[in-house]
């Protein structure tokens, strides 16, 4: 199989314009308020969503089997 060249680089100005367009469907004032915790506190919110995203998949699992 033969790969894939990496696309030509964008130019700065299509890359700023393209950069604002994303900016508008994110959410920053999560990131903002992630920041603002320790790096303890945020890997500590990793762990509680993983364990959380495993209960939705054991729950997935019970409720339409597998």
């Amino acid at each position: 199989m033969t790969p894939v060249p990496d696309p030509p680089p964008l130019p700065p100005a299509e890359l700023d314009r393209l950069v604002e367009e994303l900016k508008k469907d994110v959410d920053r004032t999560l990131i903002r308020e992630n920041m603002k915790l320790t790096v303890e506190e945020r890997l500590i919110q990793l762990t509680r969503f993983q364990a959380f995203a495993e209960e939705l998949r054991r729950a997935g699992r019970a409720t339409f089997g597998r």
